[in-house]
C-alpha cells in the first residue's frame, strides 16, 4: 500500500494494525519511489506514523530533516507486531536506509563441533549447526575458540584431524607424540576408552566439573590397584587441570551451569556502548564490545536496535541478564520474536560479573573518547615528530587476483573519520599495468593514485599492513614522489597465533617495536578498518559482477551442476549469499564441493 504525502488528510489512509511502514523520498521519474529514507515498525500504524507529523511531537534535527523530505509512504500490512519486528530488521539489513541507525555486524562467530563419527573429531566451525553433530559456544573470536581447543587437546586428547588424513594414517601423527591425542586412526585406543574420552568431554563443556572429576579419580584409583602407576599420573593432571578451571570460574554451580549473555549499555560523545559477558553451561566464555552511533540521543532506541539485529541472528542463549531500564512492552515482545528472556540481575555470583563488566566498559568508553588521541600523541614521541593529526592506512583485498580493491581509512582530529575514507578498483592502474593478485604492485598503484590527489591533504604518517617488503614499497613510492621528507612510514603485521598482543611495529629504521597498549591501540584499530572496509567494497565488486559466467570460474562445477544450482537459487548472486550447507542441499553438490563454491564467494 502507497500513500502520497501531498494527498489532503493522508494519514486518514493509513489503518489501526501491526506493520511496516516504509518513508522514501521524491523520484525524479513519476513512475518509481525515490531513496529510501527510514523502515519502521509498529503495533498500531495509524498512530505511530502520524506521530512524526505532528506539530506538537519534538523530534531531533535529524529526524525533522527526514520527515520534511517525506514523499511517499509505503505500508505493509503484518499479522502482529513480532512479524512486523521481524520484517523491519530483514528490511533495515538488505536495504539499510539512510535514516535507520545500522547495527553492523558481518562476522559469523566460531563454535565448539564435535562430530558425529565413531571416532568423533574436535574442531572449529562457522556456521549454521547440522542438526547432527554436538555444538558448543558460540565463542567471540577465533583467538579464544583456539585456546579453548588446545585446552580440551591437553585434557581429553580427541583427535582433530581431517576425514581423509584419519582414514589414510598408518603411523600416529605428531599430536600423539606430544600426547595431545589417543591416535585412534591407528588403533592406538579402543572405541569404548575413546567413547569415555569423548563423553568426559561433552560433560565439561556442559560444565558438569563434578561429574568429571568422580569420573577421572575413580579411573585413577583403578589404574594405581592395578599397578598401573603411569596411566594413574596421566590421569592426576588431567584432574588438576580441571580442578583449576573449576575453581576459577567466577560462575561456579555444579547443580545448575549457567548459560546466558549479560549486557551493560552506557552512552558518551554521541556513541553507545554495549558490553557483552557470554556464560555457556557455567564456563566463562568470553566477551566482546559494540560501539554504535547515536546520533538522536536516545540510548534506549539504540540499544533495543542492538538487542533486536544481534539476537535475531544468534539463538544460542535463552536469558539475557541486563540492568538497563526496558519497558516491560519490548522485552514481552522480545521474548515473542526469539524466545529470549530479559532478566534482572538478582543473585550474587552474576552481580560480580556484572561489576567486572561494568569496569571493563568504563575502560572502553574512556579509551574510546581519550585513547585515540592519546595513542596518537605516543605514535609521534615514538617518530620523533611533534604531533600526529591524521594518519592513513591502506589495505589490499581480491579473490586470486579478481576484483582487487584497495582500502584506505583515515584518522583525523581526534577520531577515525569514515568521512574520508576512500576505496580504489584496481583491476589494472592507470598505466594498464596488470595487478594480476600481485598485493604489492596493487598497494604501490593505491598509494600513487592516492598521493597524486592534491586536493586531499598529505598524512603525517601512513600505515601498512605488512612487513619489510611491504615498507619498503611504501618507501619507495614516497622517495619517488618527492614525499619522504613529509610523511612518516609504519608497518604493522600479526605475531604469533594471530593475537593481537603478539603484533609487531616495523619502524623506517629497521626497528621493531612489541605491543604496548598505548601505541597499538590506534594503529590496530585503523589497520582492522582498512581490512573491513577493502573487503566489504571487493565483496560489492565480486556481486556487481555476479552472472552465470562467473559460476564457470568455479573448479569441478560442470553445466549440470551449475544448473542445479541456479535452479535452486535463481540466481548467482543468491548461489554467492548462501551458506555452505543451503549449497550441500542442492542435488549433486557436495562437502568438498559446497566448500569450494563458499570460499570462491568469500
Amino acid at each position: 500500500m502507497q500513500i502520497l504525502v501531498s494527498t489532503p488528510d493522508f494519514i486518514k489512509n493509513i489503518p489501526h494494525c501491526p506493520g511496516v511502514y516504509r518513508f522514501y523520498k521524491e523520484a525524479g521519474d513519476s513512475a518509481s519511489l525515490g531513496e529510501l529514507l527510514y523502515v519502521g515498525k509498529a503495533l498500531d500504524l495509524y498512530k505511530r506514523v502520524k506521530s512524526y507529523f505532528q506539530k506538537s511531537q519534538t523530534l531531533s534535527p535529524r529526524i525533522s530533516l527526514m520527515v520534511s523530505k517525506i514523499h511517499t509512504i509505503e505500508i505493509t500490512f503484518t499479522e502482529n507486531e513480532v512479524s512486523a519486528l521481524i520484517l523491519e530488521n530483514n528490511l533495515i539489513k538488505n536495504l539499510k536506509p539512510k535514516y535507520n541507525i545500522i547495527f553492523r555486524d558481518d562476522k559469523s562467530y566460531p563454535l565448539l563441533r564435535l562430530s558425529n563419527h565413531t571416532y568423533p573429531k574436535l574442531d572449529s566451525y562457522r556456521g549454521k549447526p547440522n542438526g547432527k553433530d554436538n555444538y558448543f559456544g558460540p565463542y567471540p573470536n577465533g583467538t579464544a575458540i583456539r585456546q579453548n581447543l588446545d585446552m580440551i587437546g591437553r585434557i581429553f586428547k580427541l583427535r582433530t584431524c581431517t576425514d581423509s588424513a584419519f582414514k589414510n594414517r598408518t603411523r600416529p601423527c605428531v599430536l600423539h607424540e606430544i600426547k595431545r591425542c589417543t591416535a585412534p586412526c591407528v588403533n592406538l585406543v579402543s572405541e569404548a576408552d575413546y567413547h569415555d574420552q569423548v563423553t568426559q568431554t561433552i560433560d565439561f563443556l556442559n560444565g558438569k566439573f563434578a561429574k568429571v572429576i568422580d569420573s577421572l579419580t575413580t579411573q585413577m584409583y583403578d589404574f594405581a590397584e592395578k599397578m598401573e602407576f603411569e596411566q594413574a599420573a596421566v590421569i592426576r593432571d588431567r584432574l588438576g587441570i580441571i580442578k583449576h578451571i573449576s575453581a576459577n570460574q567466577i560462575i561456579n554451580n555444579y547443580n545448575e551451569p549457567l548459560s546466558s549473555d549479560l549486557l551493560l549499555c552506557d552512552n558518551s560523545a554521541n556513541k553507545v556502548f554495549i558490553y557483552l559477558i557470554i556464560l555457556r553451561n557455567g564456563l566463562y566464555i568470553g566477551d566482546k564490545h559494540f560501539i554504535l552511533d547515536n546520533v538522536d540521543n536516545d540510548i534506549t532506541s539504540v540499544f533495543e536496535i542492538f538487542l533486536e539485529s544481534y539476537y535475531l541472528e544468534d539463538g544460542s542463549t535463552k536469558q539475557i541478564y541486563c540492568e538497563f531500564n526496558l519497558s516491560g512492552e519490548f522485552k514481552d515482545l522480545f521474548f515473542k520474536a526469539v524466545g529470549i528472556k530479559i532478566a534482572p540481575t538478582k543473585s550474587t555470583q552474576v552481580q560480580k560479573l556484572y561489576q567486572m563488566g561494568r569496569v571493563n566498559l568504563n575502560r572502553i568508553i574512556e579509551q574510546s573518547s581519550k585513547g585515540l588521541e592519546a595513542n596518537a600523541d605516543k605514535i609521534a614521541a615514538l617518530l620523533g615528530i611533534e604531533s600526529l593529526k591524521r594518519i592513513e592506512c591502506i589495505d589490499i583485498s581480491h579473490n586470486h587476483g579478481e576484483n582487487t580493491v584497495g582500502g584506505l581509512v583515515v584518522y583525523s582530529d581526534g577520531i577515525i573519520d569514515s568521512s574520508k575514507y576512500r576505496k580504489y578498483n584496481l583491476n589494472q592502474d592507470h598505466n594498464k599495468v596488470a595487478i594480476n593478485g600481485n598485493d604489492l604492485i596493487a598497494m604501490e598503484t593505491v598509494l600513487r593514485r592516492r598521493l597524486s590527489n592534491t586536493e586531499i591533504p598529505l598524512p603525517e604518517l601512513i600505515l601498512i599492513d605488512g612487513g619489510k617488503l611491504q615498507l619498503e614499497t611504501l618507501k619507495m613510492v614516497l622517495i619517488d614522489m618527492n614525499l619522504y621528507d613529509k610523511i612518516r612510514c609504519l608497518g604493522i603485521y600479526k605475531g604469533d597465533h594471530r593475537n593481537p598482543l603478539f603484533d609487531r611495529l616495523l619502524l623506517e629504521d629497521g626497528r621493531i617495536i612489541s605491543y604496548d597498549a598505548s601505541i597499538f591501540g590506534l594503529l590496530q584499530s585503523l589497520r582492522d578498518e582498512a581490512h573491513r572496509f577493502a573487503i566489504t567494497g571487493h565483496r560489492k565488486r565480486q556481486i556487481k559482477k555476479m552472472t552465470t559466467s562467473v559460476l564457470s570460474e568455479i573448479p569441478n562445477l560442470g553445466v549440470q551442476k551449475k544448473r542445479a544450482l541456479l535452479a535452486h537459487f535463481g540466481s548467482a548472486k543468491a548461489i554467492a549469499g548462501a551458506k555452505i550447507e543451503e549449497l550441500k542441499q542442492v542435488n549433486g553438490i557436495g562437502s568438498i564441493l559446497a566448500n569450494q563454491i563458499y570460499s570462491f564467494f568469500h
